[in-house]
Parts: structure tokens; sequence; C-alpha cells
């Protein structure tokens, strides 16, 4: 493989820092090394203090999104750098990205990026070296970033969880309830984290990585935002509040949050009550079912959602009405205290029981009657 420019000049920065990286009585040096067409671009020897060393295969990239990492795991290359004497690898770029290394981990591969990324594994000789450096390329030409935040991008991705592939672009505009133009934008965003996978025949929707995208839309959200959100105590507990709810027939409260969750996926009893409410006079409202307003440590959030995708796929069991598993999980996960570990529990959950929370197809999707149009 002839290496460009970018990558040669790459190669030796990545030694230093692993070398840097190393404890003193380590060593890492490059071998001679005749790279073959398809083959890596470089054969490094990592020496322990007893002498046992190991070959370390080098793939140099120039940069690495997500949708790099992908195409590069299922494209052959990972079988073939393997097949050189079956050594590990080390895949050296300016910057990998969390979701890149998500990936790469996932396969055994090991990377090295500029800004400190590491994450080397051996056997013999036995070493574990992992460090963090940045989350965010530093690398980039400023460009208009297109995140996971709003209404729109929420409605998205809250038919792409929950219902199960293929679909295409009209589908999907038609379920979330926005222009096929917009849907086409953030699937390219998505195809390019590696969020989703599209086919080659009309670039439909062939599996979505539905953990990854509950995630990510989290990381955008805040679900306690003080613009949203107010907190309060009920007198007599959350829980026997939340019971006094089932007879409340003037407000379409739907329970989220730690309540939800741990219904589910128990992990330890919840302490904070949140629930949806579309009533604009969060204050009126409290007032009338005896909530005393508490902005610190109180055991009921009253939130009023920017948008009615929330609402997607609510149930009504048990007199109440409960957010869907996947609503439920991004708000644990953008929530406070314990709810992002509650949020993993319950992704944990729905990954051993899909099928009783994912549709089959789009048209099994449904919006409450009550959600205004």
């Amino acid at each position: 493989m002839v290496v460009k420019d970018v990558e040669k000049e790459l190669l030796p920065k990545a030694m230093a820092i692993l070398r840097d990286r190393l404890p003193p009585d380590w060593s890492v040096e490059e071998v001679m090394y005749n790279a073959g067409s398809g083959q890596a671009d470089n054969l490094w020897e990592i020496r322990g203090p007893s002498s046992s060393s190991r070959g370390l295969i080098v793939e140099a990239r120039a940069s690495l999104s997500p949708r790099d990492v992908q195409l590069m795991l299922g494209g052959g290359l990972l079988k073939r750098l393997r097949a050189v004497g079956g050594d590990p690898i080390l895949v050296v770029a300016p910057f990998v990205s969390p979701r890149s290394r998500e990936l790469l981990v996932e396969e055994d591969v090991n990377y090295l990026d500029l800004t400190g990324n590491l994450r080397l594994v051996l056997s013999n000789p036995a070493v574990f070296l992992e460090t963090r450096g940045a989350d965010q390329n530093p690398f980039a030409k400023p460009r208009r970033a297109r995140g996971l935040r709003g209404a729109k991008v929420g409605s998205v991705i809250r038919v792409l969880v929950d219902a199960r592939p293929p679909y295409g672009v009209t589908e999907i505009a038609d379920a979330a309830r926005v222009t096929p133009g917009y849907v086409t934008r953030i699937l390219e965003t998505l195809s390019a984290e590696a969020l989703i996978e599209r086919g080659a025949a009309r670039g439909q929707v062939i599996d979505v990585n539905w953990q990854g995208l509950i995630r990510r839309r989290a990381e955008a959200l805040d679900l306690l935002a003080p613009h949203t959100s107010s907190l309060y105590i009920a007198p007599n507990g959350a829980r026997a509040f939340l019971q006094e709810l089932r007879g409340e027939p003037e407000e379409k409260f739907v329970v989220t949050g730690s309540f939800a969750a741990v219904r589910l996926a128990p992990i330890a009893a919840p302490a904070l009550l949140v629930l949806f409410t579309p009533s604009a006079n969060k204050d009126r409202l409290a007032g009338r079912l005896n909530l005393l307003p508490a902005p610190e440590g109180g055991d009921v959030a009253l939130v009023r959602p920017e948008n009615t995708n929330v609402y997607l796929n609510v149930r009504e069991e048990e007199g109440l009405l409960w957010a869907a598993p996947s609503q439920v999980a991004i708000d644990c996960l953008s929530g406070s205290g314990r709810m992002p570990s509650e949020g993993e529990a319950l992704i944990a959950w729905m990954a051993d029981n899909e099928k009783s929370w994912r549709s089959s197809s789009l048209s099994d999707l449904k919006m409450p009657e009550w959600v205004p149009g």
C-alpha cells in the first residue's frame, strides 16, 4: 500500500505518543515491512521488560469517521490485516471519535490518535493501556453541525427506534410527520455516525442501532431543564401521589423517568416521579393537586414537553398512562442522579425483550387520539 503523505507524517507522531505512554522498561520500534496490496501501512514491534515481543500491525488513516470504521471492519480489510501473521491491529488517525472507538473495541481493534485517545491490549507481552483524549475533533474544519436536538429530529429518532426496518424516506417522513427532505438530511447524519445502515436500492434504511440512537438523542437533551420542568414535593410521597393520579380525569399525565424505568427493569426504589403534562401553567396545576413547590430536593417533576413525539406509543395500564420504553430510556439518560443508570438498565431489558415494545412496521406506531395533530 502506498502511504499518503499525511499518513506518513502521522505514524512517527503516533509512535512517539505510544512510547510516552508505555512503562520506562518497554519499547516500540518500526520493523522493516514490505506491505503488499491491501495490507497494512506499517508493522511495529513492542518489546517488554523480559525481552518478549509482539508485532503490531498499524493501519493509518488521514481521517476516520464511524462510517469509515464500519466500512473498514465489514469490507474485508480487517480479515486481510489479521491474516498477516495474526498480529494485533492498531488503527492510527489524527482523531478517533467516541463512536468510532466504540465500534473498534467491539471488534477488539486497538486505536491511537494525536489527542491522546489510546487503547492497546496485548496478551504477550501482557499490556493494557487506555487513555482518554479529546471527544471533539480539534482538527476538523469549521462547519455547521447537525446535532440530534429539536422536535423534528426527535420524531424521526423515535420512529427509527420504535419500528423495525426496512423502510424508506417517504415512509419515515409520514410516520414522523416531517418532510422527506428533512428525513434525508437526518439519515445522512445518522449514516455517517454508523447509527443506521442503508441499502443500495433507493437508500432504504435496512438496519438501526437503536441503542446508539437512544444514547445520542439523550446527549442532546436535559429532561429537567428549568424552562420545561418544575419540581415539587408530594406531602404523602411520590409513590402515594402516583396512586392518586389513577382517579385524575382532568389532566393527561404520562409517567416517564425512574418510576417508568424500574417498572420494567428494577435496580433500586425510584426517588423522583417524572410526569409529562400538556398544561402550560404547571404551578397552578400543582396547586390543584396539593403539590408543594420545591426548587431543590423535590420528589415530583412536572415536565411540559416541547414536542408531541414523547407521546408516541403511550400505553394505558393499571389506570395510568406510561411513556414508551424508548422514550423512558431517553429521559432517564438525560436526567440526573441515578437516572442514567436506570436508563442503561432499561436499555438492557429492551434488548432482551425487543418483541414486547418494538413494532414490526411503521403502520403499527400509534399516537394517542388526545394528542393534537
